[in-house]
């Protein structure tokens, strides 16, 4: 293998703030409840099991000539909304929730990216996804939630289209607890990488969107890190249990 193929492996990443769009009609939340239309704030959790605090992580699937376009699925993800959110309507389900957000367990997300060498460690990227969510409403005083698959159910603007251009990659890690595997030969990030979605493009085929504004998503993931008793590491956070078992590591 030359110096300028870039091998097939994982890279992982941790989220600063995402901003989504989100657009649930009633029909998927249950009997009498109202349209849910507003931009959430959400954050990262880590996966379980963790991996320092990584709550995404992102495989090219073959080998990469720079220049040249490969094969990218995401493997994981897990975040959650930064505040409670309220679901209206006048039946039982109605009140507050938090929402989490994973991997469809039905579709896969896959992507393409192209990376370019500035030099024999790292260089920059551009990659685009297509964003298959699960989501989860847990409603805040116990009780049952409500799980929506984009995968299987129809809902606005899903699955997404996201972006990203002008990050850089270095096979060099910016500091002693940048998250690694074993095998996984991953590329690690010193800077902030911000990945965003445009409402052109994005409108479901089955379901228009109605109430969205230009830009639907605006991400901003970091270099994943270990954290451990004595290193909080970047972000660190308390791990919260998921949402389903093995959601973002297999597909049904």
């Amino acid at each position: 293998m030359t110096d300028d193929i870039i091998p097939k492996g994982q890279d992982y990443l941790t989220t600063i703030r995402s901003d989504q769009y989100f657009e649930i009609l009633p029909d998927l939340l249950g009997p009498n409840m109202e349209i849910f239309k507003e931009t959430v704030t959400l954050i990262g959790i880590p996966l379980d099991p963790p991996i320092g605090n990584t709550d995404t992580i992102m495989e090219r699937l073959e080998d990469a000539v720079p220049g040249k376009e490969v094969p990218t699925r995401l493997v994981a993800f897990a975040n959650m909304s930064a505040a409670p959110i309220e679901l209206h309507g006048k039946g039982p389900l109605a009140g507050y929730y938090d929402l989490y957000v994973t991997l469809s367990p039905s579709k896969e997300s896959p992507g393409r990216s192209i990376y370019r060498r500035e030099n024999k460690d790292g260089g920059t990227f551009e990659s685009k996804a297509t964003f298959w969510p699960l989501f989860e409403f847990r409603p805040l005083g116990g009780g049952r939630s409500i799980f929506i698959d984009t995968g299987k159910q129809n809902v606005p603007g899903f699955p997404m289209n996201i972006g990203s251009a002008g990050g850089h990659w270095s096979t060099r890690p910016p500091t002693e607890h940048a998250v690694t595997g074993f095998r996984a030969k991953p590329f690690f990030y010193h800077n902030k990488i911000v990945i965003t979605a445009q409402r052109d493009g994005q409108t479901s085929p089955v379901i228009p969107m109605k109430f969205a504004g230009p830009q639907i998503a605006a991400c901003a993931k970091i270099q994943a890190e270990f954290t451990n008793a004595s290193y909080g590491g970047v972000l660190g956070r308390q791990a919260l249990r998921t949402t389903k078992l093995n959601a973002n590591r297999e597909i049904e």
